[in-house]
């Protein structure tokens, strides 16, 4: 989405601009409200993480959680998996197409950790339908 922080006649107008920057980091937040608290989670800060925290906190959205907020984190996550199954290509692509070692070396271990991030972020996924209760397909 996002606004420009200037307007049309290009003086600064920071308004609309943190307005709009506001709405995208809330479009991104999990608020879970359970009866000892509640817990505020930046999910592209959040995710993929280790199967124990994600338990943890998958098990906390089954009990308070509403359906509506179990499935924009779903969707989410599979876009967020989507995007590193295509830094993974993209990578391998440039390792190929690098001619230095170092290059090579460089592309070759950036396409591992975002097959690794893609890895855990599938293990997010299967843990969330699992524990919550959702649909599985893709």
């Amino acid at each position: 989405m996002g606004i420009s922080y200037y307007n049309g006649s290009g003086y600064p107008d920071p308004t609309a601009h943190y307005a709009v920057r506001h709405l995208e980091e809330e479009e991104k937040m999990l608020h879970i409200v359970y009866p000892t608290g509640h817990m505020d989670i930046r999910m592209d800060k959040f995710f993929p993480t280790t199967l124990d925290r994600a338990r943890k906190l998958f098990r906390l959205m089954a009990q308070y959680s509403s359906s509506e907020d179990k499935h924009r984190l779903l969707e989410f996550l599979r876009q967020k998996e989507q995007k590193l199954g295509n830094q993974e290509e993209s990578y391998s692509r440039l390792a190929m197409d690098s001619e230095k070692k170092m290059d090579i070396n460089k592309y070759t271990s950036f396409a591992r950790n975002a097959a690794n991030e893609k890895h855990r972020t599938r293990r997010n996924i299967e843990l969330l339908c699992q524990i919550c209760r959702l649909e599985v397909s893709k």
